[in-house]
């Protein structure tokens, strides 16, 4: 279900972005959320930010910026001793503070304190900028409308910890409605079938598809399911194409860091370690919940005690809609993806 822009809330901070806007919602903990067309590109539970819930998880929608790891030994979802998974306080309902709103940058943050599964407890400068992207070169010449922007994200130790005690990343979750249908894909420099990790809730199957440097995931169904996208594998971008709504939409980290320290930030036992994968991007299928995640993750970066001290992600978002076919010539001319490997972006 799409929700039309008129359900953008007065008390977000909204600009102008190519043929759409961009907004910062403050008060939803610094969410990013996109209008073009006349609607709400990202998912949205209205209702749910009306009133949400004490004591659940407000699952909002919009560009939200989680820390990682979600599972494992050093989990943030998951408290010290035989608790169930939970989302803290400091991500799920603390409202960020705005710093800066200029005709082309957004900016807010915030002070939280999380404590992972080893009950250690740490204080972070978490912070969001938003700048504007100008998309038309890339849709004006096919015809179709865009928007788009880049953003900064970063989760920074007031006391940095040691490694042995607590890992931690930015990790950007960006939703969408829908899942029926949708067409995710990515490039990877290397080859794609040894970058995917499955490692998530299991493999797939004959919904993944790789060419080369090539993969698409057919999404939707009712079961959830999710991979990851090896960062040796020098991912160049993720994206999803829905035909429902004639969009495309591309997601790609903008800062490559190399030096950085990437683990494991599955939802799940981790049983080969914290260590096992090495994501920098992941796709997720919320099956029954009817919505899909194109995700970002950044690296942890250590001193020279070994303690981590913060971890940045910078990516850009650009979204497009129109007929099928300009959005196939978009996709393979300005981001080198044939649209056939996609299906039903060809004329």
């Amino acid at each position: 279900m799409t929700t039309p822009a008129s359900q953008f809330s007065p008390a977000w901070t909204v600009l102008p972005a190519g043929d759409g806007t961009v907004a910062m919602a403050h008060a939803l903990q610094g969410r990013i959320f996109c209008e073009l067309d006349g609607e709400i590109v990202h998912r949205y539970d209205a209702a749910l930010a009306s009133a949400p819930a004490p004591d659940a998880f407000n699952n909002l929608g919009g560009n939200s910026l989680w820390p990682g790891p979600e599972g494992g030994p050093y989990a943030f979802n998951y408290p010290p001793g035989d608790g169930g998974w939970y989302v803290q306080p400091a991500i799920n309902s603390q409202p960020t503070i705005a710093e800066e709103s200029t005709t082309t940058r957004l900016a807010g943050g915030k002070v939280v304190s999380l404590q992972n599964r080893r009950g250690v407890t740490r204080l972070f400068d978490y912070r969001r900028s938003v700048s504007i992207l100008a998309p038309q070169d890339m849709s004006g010449p096919y015809g179709i409308k865009g928007v788009a922007y880049s953003c900064t994200d970063e989760l920074r130790a007031q006391d940095p910890p040691p490694t042995d005690d607590m890992l931690f990343c930015a990790w950007s979750l960006e939703q969408f409605p829908g899942g029926d249908g949708v067409v995710a894909f990515g490039i990877t420099t290397d080859d794609a079938a040894t970058a995917i990790n499955c490692d998530y809730y299991g493999h797939p199957g004959d919904r993944l598809r790789c060419d080369g440097q090539l993969f698409r995931l057919a999404l939707g169904g009712k079961d959830r399911f999710q991979i990851g996208i090896a960062h040796h594998s020098q991912p160049k971008l993720i994206g999803a194409y829905d035909p429902r709504r004639n969009l495309l939409i591309i997601r790609r980290i903008s800062k490559i860091t190399d030096n950085g320290l990437y683990f494991n930030i599955a939802d799940n036992d981790q049983p080969r370690g914290a260590f096992s994968a090495a994501d920098s991007y992941s796709i997720f299928n919320g099956g029954e919940m009817g919505f899909f995640e194109l995700e970002t993750i950044a690296p942890l970066h250590c001193d020279a005690a070994g303690r981590g001290t913060h971890s940045t992600l910078c990516t850009e978002t650009l979204i497009f809609k129109g007929a099928p076919d300009r959005l196939g010539h978009c996709l393979e001319d300005c981001f080198g993806v044939p649209a056939t490997f996609i299906g039903g972006l060809q004329a």
